[in-house]
């Protein structure tokens, strides 16, 4: 049993918040794993790409403008229903995440992930259609909020002279509420979870990232105060780029 259900009914609930704060390519997270995610991809154009977890369809039509087919697929209806009123040349499905692809015999050239895993109960057979649905030369990059940092609470110590972020339970994985967009749960898994599926499954880590994280009130114009060059020090969010196993031991025998 899986909170799939009652996760997508959440996620259709928060769908007019979420669009009207995330913004598309000025969003934060994005700003900060653009060049990660870009140099991973590598050319696009007439390629065959998967945008998983779409949303409401900003990544996939980034994706599309560089030259690439795209599908794009998400749980929430109401967030594909903005998707397909606003980018009509791509082609959005609705499906539940949990169940893996719809159709995992159909083959992707790369597979983009941005800032959904986490929010998605089960990732088992996910992972495995993703495996199965690249070629050996295909690439599978993914963004999550950092299991290490993420949401963990700000402290200042007594004498004024450290800030820290306060770390526990790092290990245990575990369901949290976020409140972010009228509320929905985070599904938090250690980064060993994500690095032991992911090789489960036939699929191999060949880069990480950790960006710096860009205070609330970031403006290029403004010069950051003492607070906002702390905070940039600790990463909120992880992004990976994976291959299929066969690739990469093909390369290391040839």
């Amino acid at each position: 049993m899986t909170n799939s259900s009652e996760d997508l009914r959440l996620w259709n609930t928060a769908a007019t918040a979420y669009t009207a704060t995330v913004s598309g390519p000025s969003d934060s997270f994005y700003r900060r794993m653009h060049g990660f995610l870009w140099s991973r991809l590598g050319p696009v154009d007439d390629l065959d790409i998967l945008d998983l977890g779409c949303g409401h369809g900003w990544l996939a039509e980034q994706i599309r403008q560089a030259g690439a087919r795209v599908t794009g697929i998400d749980g929430s209806q109401a967030l594909l229903t903005a998707a397909r009123s606003d980018y009509p040349e791509i082609d959005f499905h609705q499906y539940d995440l949990t169940l893996g692809l719809p159709d995992p015999a159909r083959r992707y050239d790369r597979i983009v992930a941005h800032m959904v895993l986490m929010d998605v109960p089960v990732l088992d057979r996910l992972f495995a259609d993703v495996a199965t649905a690249l070629p050996d030369t295909g690439v599978f990059v993914f963004s999550i909020l950092h299991p290490a940092f993420f949401n963990h609470e700000i402290v200042d110590d007594d004498s004024g002279r450290e800030r820290y972020r306060k770390v526990t339970g790092y290990l245990e994985q575990e369901t949290r509420w976020i409140e972010s967009f009228g509320g929905h749960r985070h599904y938090h898994r250690p980064l060993s979870w994500y690095a032991e599926q992911l090789t489960a499954h036939g699929l191999v880590i060949t880069g990480i990232h950790e960006p710096l994280s860009l205070p609330h009130n970031d403006s290029p114009e403004t010069e950051w105060t003492d607070y906002q060059r702390w905070f940039s020090t600790i990463p909120t969010m992880l992004a990976m780029s994976c291959a299929p196993a066969q690739r990469t031991a093909d390369l290391r025998d040839g």
